[in-house]
């Protein structure tokens, strides 16, 4: 018997308006009233309650969360304004001051005469940005901000983790019917003003502010939004007026090499370069300077010397700060395009260390095969070649999809007998149930049944013990379907397995043991007696809370999440439930990752940073992004995630939740899951607890588009780890608290408990408690 029991029906919190009402209780797909029978007959054996986290607000407790709401919501919170103090007065990164006094020797380079403008119209009023994505996006359009930033500390001194505060920042909010977006220039623009003959902050006199224009994309939604906040200036920060080289170290700015600045001169005569100087760099000691007339001018960088232009409305193109856009080879032949992908592929794939591939021989090896499809217009047979290549990589994040008029279809190996594992709801968020269970003695059982699918239909049900695949014992055909799989790990590739898709030309005949009878099935045969399935609306909404009572009587919070995107306010339902936890003095969090397999980073920064305070901030110091310099033929790393190493993430007020943290993870905690999970653990912030490592899959990935409307995305940027290794990619995260897998854990799970919540519970409950 579980020590699990959901005592009160799980809830969502919604960013605006009353909370729904009560939900049924849950059940498994098969006998779940018996079940639910059972254990209230067994209740003196339960020591662990459910309940929602807002009912804690009853009574007044969590009156003041929508003031905490409000602050993390303003843009003015504790994280900005630490950062405000690194961002002006030159405090940090002494050496971009150094470089500019004193780079190679060379003394300050005099202004020689005025600049030359290409068009004088006293300075420009108005700004214009032309967005990536036009009209009809309004999804696109709701979560991107235009802006103008200060960036004279990041650009001059070159502070990598420079923040502009929200005085600073000049916002504008594309329309969904519009392809551009403009922005009116104040007379006197915020921002520090920057002596360019000592790179020195000055707080009046002679000098330069310099501002670039920027687009944020993807960011979440805020309730009065006022500012960027420090994660979303670098992590969502996804194009710039100024064209912006990698650097070849984490810790350094990225370098700008071309478009424009716009740059204001408190009076007439100051000075600024002309040029990027011998050393290829701007705001260094080398670099020739002219004399700008007071007010706005904007620059435009260039090799071969800068142009200055004083229109009174000046559009500013945007350049990509990472080259993750679509490499299209759809309208090549396809041998042709085949023969470009592989060219790509040895050029950019990041992992090559860890995976090494001949991408030379494996073109033509399969040449033969994709012309063949090409000339048969059999675009399924094109997919299944490169998704064979995933295959091969063991790359878990390489994945082929197929368009159509319907949109975008995902490529799969198999057909889905109903044994591919189901899910169990905790309010709205589905925690994933295994199909089939692997015990260590070699035993396979069946853990769940999707209701009406082939399984269903041929009578399986949870509990059968599977003995042979197509004539073939558990192991030999596990080790045989596991080439189909591209996750890295061997545990992963042996849970693709155990998912019993029927292949391609393949029987898929079950041998079973059931009720103590021997049973054999053709689940092939009952595919095409099951209806097709039905179209599940789209679910923005990915987090559910509860509070838990553990068998020592201890109160713990308990957050079911299945996604890290925003989905429309889930950034701001995430920090009511932390001040609810706060307010409530829960002793612990348990936060449920087992579902989380979204693709999506967006939240990850933020939510990873709840749970570091100002004076014990997360640092990603050990963290780094990289991709290659296809024109350069180098490989260049960024912080991870755009982050700056030096950055430091953290968050106070209620939003701050700092009581001991387990995260639950499993087989389906991949990409932006485990790049949490790992980021927390390795921070010794949280002790994970799982019954095996995560998939092994981060990074981010590129589409190709081929002929036929087939789409690979793959893997064109790796998150690395220190002195470059992965730190996830082909590992995981591996749990603190490994759960064995047993017939009595499959029993407990198949009887509608959770052994591996239960164990989260209690070490929670084992811990000693402050004083």
């Amino acid at each position: 018997m579980s020590i699990v029991r959901l005592l009160c029906d799980p809830f969502t919190h919604r960013a605006a308006g009353p909370l729904p009402g009560a939900a049924p209780q849950h059940r498994t797909a098969r006998g779940g009233r018996a079940r639910t029978r059972r254990a209230q007959a067994a209740a003196v054996l339960v020591a662990l309650a459910l309940t929602p986290l807002w009912a804690l607000a009853q009574g007044g407790m969590l009156g003041n969360i929508g003031r905490a709401g409000e602050v993390m919501s303003r843009g003015e919170s504790a994280v900005s304004t630490g950062q405000q103090v690194m961002s002006t007065g030159g405090q940090v990164m002494d050496a971009g001051r150094q470089a500019w006094n004193n780079r190679n020797g060379t003394p300050f380079q005099a202004p020689t005469g005025p600049a030359v403008m290409a068009r004088d119209e006293g300075g420009p009023l108005r700004l214009i940005a032309a967005l990536e994505r036009g009209a009809g996006d309004p999804m696109a359009a709701s979560s991107t901000l235009v802006a103008l930033l200060d960036q004279g500390a990041y650009f001059i001194q070159r502070q990598a983790a420079h923040v502009t505060p929200p005085q600073d920042q000049l916002l504008a909010t594309p329309r969904a019917d519009s392809s551009a977006v403009s922005i009116d220039l104040p007379s006197s623009p915020p921002g520090t003003l920057f002596d360019l003959g000592s790179g020195r902050a000055r707080a009046s006199g002679p000098g330069v502010k310099i501002f670039a224009l920027s687009v944020h994309a993807n960011l979440p939604r805020r309730a009065g939004r006022r500012a960027l906040d420090p994660i979303e200036q670098h992590a969502m920060l996804t194009t710039s007026s100024v064209q912006m080289e990698w650097p070849l170290q984490p810790e350094l700015a990225m370098e700008p090499v071309g478009g424009k600045l716009l740059v204001w001169a408190s009076e007439a005569g100051a000075p600024f370069p002309s040029g990027f100087g011998p050393d290829g760099r701007l705001f260094t000691a080398d670099d020739p300077m002219v004399r700008l007339p007071r007010g706005y001018t904007v620059v435009t960088l260039d090799s071969r010397g800068f142009s200055f232009d004083r229109s009174r409305e000046i559009a500013l193109s945007q350049y990509s700060v990472q080259s993750t856009t679509d490499i299209d080879l759809s309208r090549l032949a396809p041998a042709d395009a085949f023969k470009a992908f592989t060219s790509v592929m040895q050029e950019r794939y990041p992992f090559r260390s860890a995976q090494p591939m001949d991408w030379g021989r494996l073109q033509g090896e399969l040449a033969d095969r994709v012309r063949q499809a090409g000339d048969q217009k059999d675009r399924q047979a094109t997919g299944r070649i490169y998704a064979d290549i995933g295959a091969r990589l063991q790359d878990g994040l390489f994945r082929v999809e197929l368009r159509g008029a319907g949109g975008s279809q995902g490529l799969t190996a198999g057909l889905d007998t109903g044994l591919s594992g189901q899910s169990q709801p905790r309010g709205i968020t589905p925690l994933p149930l295994p199909g089939v269970w692997w015990l260590p003695d070699g035993r396979a059982l069946v853990g769940s049944v999707a209701p009406r699918s082939a399984a269903d239909l041929a009578g399986l049900r949870p509990g059968a013990e599977i003995v042979e695949v197509n004539g073939e014992s558990m192991s030999r055909y596990i080790g045989r379907a596991s080439r189909y799989s591209n996750r890295p790990t061997e545990a992963g590739r042996r849970y693709d397995a155990l998912k019993l898709m029927a292949y391609e030309r393949d029987a898929m005949v079950l041998k079973v043991r059931q009720d103590g009878k021997d049973l054999t099935v053709d689940l092939r045969q009952r595919l095409a007696e099951q209806p097709a399935p039905a179209s599940a609306a789209p679910n923005n909404e990915s987090l559910s809370a509860f509070q838990l009572r553990g068998p020592s009587g201890r109160q713990y919070g308990y957050i079911v999440l299945s996604s890290f995107a925003d989905g429309g306010g889930n950034l701001d339902v995430w920090e009511r439930s932390l001040a609810a936890a706060n307010q409530a003095r829960l002793r612990g969090l348990v936060l449920d990752l087992r579902g989380a397999n979204h693709g999506a980073y967006q939240l990850v920064p933020h939510y990873a940073a709840s749970f570091f305070s100002y004076d014990r901030p997360l640092k990603l110091q050990g963290y780094a992004q990289r991709q290659v310099d296809a024109t350069a033929k180098v490989w260049r790393t960024r912080g991870s995630l755009g982050l700056p190493p030096q950055l430091p993430l953290f968050t106070q007020g209620t939003g701050y939740y700092s009581a001991p943290l387990v995260l639950l993870t499993g087989p389906e905690c991949t990409g932006p899951c485990e790049m949490f999970s790992a980021w927390l653990q390795k921070a010794g912030r949280a002790h994970v607890v799982a019954t095996e490592p995560t998939p092994g899959a981060v990074g981010m990935t590129t589409r190709i588009l081929l002929p036929g409307d087939v789409v690979v995305h793959a893997p064109t940027v790796a998150e690395l780890g220190a002195n470059g290794e992965h730190y996830v990619f082909g590992k995981g995260v591996e749990p603190d608290l490994r759960v064995p897998v047993d017939a009595a854990l499959v029993q407990r799970a198949m009887t509608g408990g959770d052994p591996v919540l239960d164990a989260a519970v209690q070490w929670l409950d084992g811990r000693p408690q402050a004083r």
